[in-house]
C-alpha cells in the first residue's frame, strides 16, 4: 500500500500558512543591531554587533524586540503565543 500522506501536496500559499498560526503561533529570530537598525530605525544605544531576538506574529509582522531569548520568549507568552522552531 502506498503512503500517500507524505507524497501529496496540501496546496496552500504562503499567505494561507501564515493565517493559519496568526494570533496562537510565533517564532524568534536573531538579528545584529546593525540589522535591526536598518529594518526597524531601533535607536543608537543599541550596539551594531549586539544579538537581538525578534518575535514575529505567524505572518512574519514584528511584534517584539528583546535582548535576550528569554525575553522574546516571555513576550510571547504574555500574548498567549506558542513559539515554533523554523527551519
Amino acid at each position: 500500500m502506498e503512503n500517500q500522506s507524505t507524497d501529496r501536496n496540501v496546496g496552500m500559499t504562503e499567505d494561507e500558512l501564515a493565517i493559519l498560526g496568526d494570533g496562537y503561533v510565533a517564532y524568534i529570530k536573531t538579528m545584529s543591531g546593525a540589522e535591526a537598525a536598518e529594518e526597524f530605525g531601533i535607536a543608537s544605544e543599541i550596539e551594531a554587533d549586539q544579538t537581538l531576538y525578534v518575535l514575529h506574529s505567524a505572518d512574519g509582522r514584528c511584534m517584539a524586540i528583546a535582548d535576550s531569548m528569554a525575553g522574546a520568549e516571555a513576550n510571547a507568552w504574555e500574548q498567549n503565543l506558542k513559539t515554533v522552531s523554523v527551519h
